[in-house]
């Protein structure tokens, strides 16, 4: 096996608006290596998100493919898309996406649970991965009562819940001001390096980005490498 553990091969999406089609993404190609930092920019409606949800296994292109490792995902049912999720990749959005009922604590836990876990084990897993984000003394608070920064945490924690090998992050930190983004980004590349885990994210903040190794910019469709030296 090699070292990649996304690869897109030539990989299109069109949606149909009325009796029009719109070519969002054009003959994308990417590879993504394990323990790879990786950066998607491009302006408010390029597709980022589409390609983000496609190489995760969310939705399906128009044609094309994407392995993730040996599997290739646009050929698994919709059971196997949600057990590889499940198993080998974290999300984080710019909206934290907690749900509001439950704690920090639970709200960690939660991706454990679904996947088979025990109460036990799902908990203390959540309290050591609250513990390492900063919020071993706001892990029983719920959403409401956490900060927007504190939220992304748990949001954070919770990706990292069933140790995957992959994080997905749409803009994680497009919803918080300068210095509260800029200590969330740290903390997504110190997870990066603790845990040698893989990240895709996708932003609008191109001063970001560029402290990441790649970075792609996706514009009319089509994605290229960013020369960021």
């Amino acid at each position: 096996m090699t070292n990649d553990l996304i690869t897109a091969h030539n990989v299109n999406k069109t949606f149909r608006d009325g009796d029009n089609q719109v070519t969002v993404l054009k003959h994308v190609n990417l590879e993504v290596k394990h323990g790879e930092v990786m950066a998607i920019v491009g302006s408010s409606g390029s597709g980022k998100s589409t390609l983000l949800h496609i190489l995760a296994g969310l939705d399906v292109p128009s044609s094309g493919e994407v392995y993730f490792e040996d599997a290739e995902i646009t050929q698994l049912t919709g059971s196997q898309k949600a057990q590889l999720r499940n198993q080998n990749i974290g999300f984080v959005y710019q909206f934290h996406h907690l749900l509001p009922e439950f704690d920090a604590l639970e709200n960690v836990a939660m991706p454990l649970r679904i996947s088979g876990e025990t109460e036990s084990i799902a908990t203390e897993r959540a309290q050591l991965l609250l513990e390492r984000v900063g919020l071993s003394e706001r892990m029983h608070h719920r959403p409401a009562q956490l900060s927007g920064g504190e939220r992304q945490r748990v949001a954070i924690a919770r990706a990292f819940a069933n140790k995957p090998k992959l994080v997905v992050a749409d803009e994680p930190t497009g919803n918080l001001d300068g210095q509260t983004a800029e200590s969330v980004f740290e903390l997504i590349l110190e997870m990066n390096k603790e845990f040698g885990t893989a990240f895709i994210i996708v932003t609008h903040d191109m001063a970001l980005a560029e402290r990441i190794g790649s970075v792609y910019r996706l514009h009319d469709g089509c994605l290229t490498a960013v020369d960021t030296i």
